[in-house]
């Protein structure tokens, strides 16, 4: 099969190898994790294909200035690979961008849960995928909800993949006040993952990216739903039913998360991985450890998928367009950090172990 792709697809490999070279290196997230100080943590990407986007940012930036800066950079770059490679992989990555659109409905949503005012919502936009996807139409539709409400509503009416979810989230929260953001980025992330399952039909190398994908999906259902005692209902209406962390933890819900643990790690390496970062089989430190982790599982899989693969293939390309987003969202994570005020000794100890 990897002799096919070859074939097929042989302008892919050396543009996947391109986009390969701009990701950070150990010694370079170790340096920003590091960083005592933002000036350091700039200093430290100086030289890296976030350099020049630093530069324009300055080191009086605000949270929003952050992410809409690294995530434009990181959309212009997979947008620009969508757009030079040939079938499939074209409709793959284009596919792919869509999770940056959906960025956009979770930042009107909150905006709306907020009642902020339109100026305010603006400033959490990221109109940069709307340009490069021509679809700018459909966040001048969105942008004018008047609430959540009219929000899904404008959603089903255009068929877009977070309809399902907004209306799911409108039935589920008023149950969860509490973990209300977290249900409504969970929501969005599953109508993320749903809708970039139909590619399945590619080819395998899609077909086994997408599928580790949903099981990732699933054990941070099960571990924030044991954790937050959501009900086995919620559970279902959260969960992408498919794969054998789904098939696993759904049938044993209800017992102790220790036997929860072992029987999805039986079927799903990847807890057993993010016991052993953690450091605990502690649910409370399991789910404070999923979002770091995120890098880390994007990083195995992307070298899983090109080892079966090669960079030939469309699956590859995809896998590497995933891992440039989640290390893009680590770094901005970490830059954020500083203007959170969160010590440093903290952050050191929850990304450290991930690189």
């Amino acid at each position: 099969m990897p002799g096919t792709y070859v074939i097929r697809l042989t302008p892919l490999g050396p543009r996947v190898r391109g986009l390969r070279s701009r990701y950070l290196t150990k010694n370079e997230l170790n340096a920003l994790i590091l960083a005592p100080t933002i000036d350091d943590a700039f200093n430290a990407l100086k030289g890296t294909d976030y350099g020049e986007v630093t530069e324009r940012l300055g080191k009086a930036s605000t949270e929003a200035q952050i992410t809409n800066e690294i995530r434009t950079h990181i959309i212009k770059l997979l947008s620009a690979l969508a757009f030079s490679v040939p079938e499939p992989a074209s409709t793959a990555l284009r596919s792919y961008l869509i999770r940056f659109e959906l960025e956009n409905v979770k930042a009107i949503a909150k905006s709306l849960m907020r009642e902020l005012e339109r100026s305010s919502m603006e400033g959490l936009i990221n109109v940069a995928v709307e340009e490069e996807l021509g679809r700018r139409h459909i966040l001048a539709v969105l942008m004018g909800a008047r609430d959540l409400e009219d929000l899904r509503n404008r959603l089903l009416e255009m068929r877009h993949p977070a309809g399902a979810a907004l209306e799911i989230f409108l039935k589920v929260s008023k149950q969860f006040t509490q973990y209300s953001t977290m249900l409504l980025d969970t929501l969005i992330d599953k109508a993320f993952i749903e809708y970039l399952s139909r590619l399945t039909r590619i080819d395998e190398s899609v077909s086994r990216f997408i599928r580790n994908i949903i099981d990732y999906y699933n054990i941070n259902i099960i571990l924030r739903g044991k954790l937050w005692g959501l009900p086995q209902e919620v559970i279902n209406e959260l969960m992408i039913r498919s794969g054998p962390v789904a098939s696993t933890a759904l049938k044993i819900y209800g017992e102790s998360p220790t036997r929860i643990l072992e029987e999805v790690a039986a079927v799903f390496p990847a807890m057993d991985e993010l016991i052993k970062v953690a450091g605990s089989s502690d649910l409370r430190l399991l789910v404070q450890y999923l979002g770091s982790f995120s890098y880390k599982f994007a990083h195995n899989l992307e070298e899983y998928i090109l080892s079966l693969f090669t960079e030939f293939s469309p699956g590859a390309a995809l896998a590497a367009a995933h891992l440039k987003f989640t290390e893009g969202e680590l770094v901005i994570a970490l830059l954020n950090a500083y203007l959170e005020g969160l010590p440093r000794d903290f952050i050191a100890k929850l990304y450290g172990p991930v690189i």
